[in-house]
């Protein structure tokens, strides 16, 4: 049994998998590595680990700490994936291609691997679009505050604004915590179709467009535009690039 692993900057995602396919996934919101990493082998199937395979934006202190308590429960070293310069025709055009985040590249891995040229968008604690062109280079990319993070900047530095749980939409909002919500998401949603437009322009009027992310459920209803709903899509390029290093 193989287990992957993602971390983001406020969560953490994992799949175990046996024989190609997958027998149990998590995720889990949070910085305190412990108890996470405690829930995450709560749920392990009983099968034994094999190896484990981590893709982390989090920093070099909690790799460190991942990958030790890790060990300590499971016996098992956790094996890194970083970017690159090249890897299955994916071409890099960061200076310094370990600088890349690593969930965005094996992300458009994932997504040249399956349909060609494509426009990543990643709703996560930041929102990301990347692009990939017919050659498998790595076009540049984009990457602004997300919807979470936009709602804590004005909680923190604006008097007197209470937000409210509830659904948003694009329309005008009748209270503060409805214009709140509704204003993030119309700002957001404006600003990735613009995006997708233009790349479109230059790859193909039909390039896939591939959304993933733990915002997704929030900002793709709001598309106009043709996509792909990928929640794994990170865990799947993960488990693909690993596969021949194994």
């Amino acid at each position: 049994m193989k287990l992957f692993i993602d971390i983001g900057n406020t969560a953490m995602k994992w799949r175990y998998t046996l024989n190609g396919g997958v027998v149990q996934g998590g995720c889990r919101h949070g910085r305190d590595w412990a108890p996470v990493v405690e829930l995450l082998l709560a749920g392990a199937p009983a099968q034994r680990l094999v190896s484990v395979w981590v893709a982390s934006v989090a920093g070099r202190e909690a790799d460190a700490e991942v990958t030790r308590l890790l060990l300590a429960a499971t016996g098992v070293q956790a094996r890194f994936y970083y970017s690159r310069a090249e890897h299955h025709g994916v071409t890099n055009c960061y200076p310094e291609p370990v600088r890349l985040g690593v969930d965005r590249w094996v992300a458009m891995i994932e997504g040249f691997r399956r349909f060609g040229p494509c426009i990543i968008v990643d709703c996560g604690s930041a929102l990301t679009i990347d692009a990939v062109d017919a050659h498998g280079h790595f076009m540049g990319g984009y990457i602004v505050p997300g919807l979470g993070m936009l709602r804590g900047a004005l909680l923190r530095d604006t008097a007197d604004v209470h937000i409210e749980p509830g659904a948003s939409s694009l329309g005008l909002g009748k209270s503060t915590g409805q214009c709140v919500h509704n204003g993030l998401l119309r700002m957001s949603v404006a600003f990735v179709t613009e995006v997708v437009v233009e790349l479109r322009q230059v790859l193909d009027d039909t390039c896939k467009v591939l959304v993933t992310g733990g915002d997704g459920p929030e900002l793709l209803e709001a598309f106009a535009f043709d996509f792909e709903h990928m929640p794994d899509l990170v865990l799947d390029g993960l488990e693909f690039v690993a596969g021949e290093e194994q």
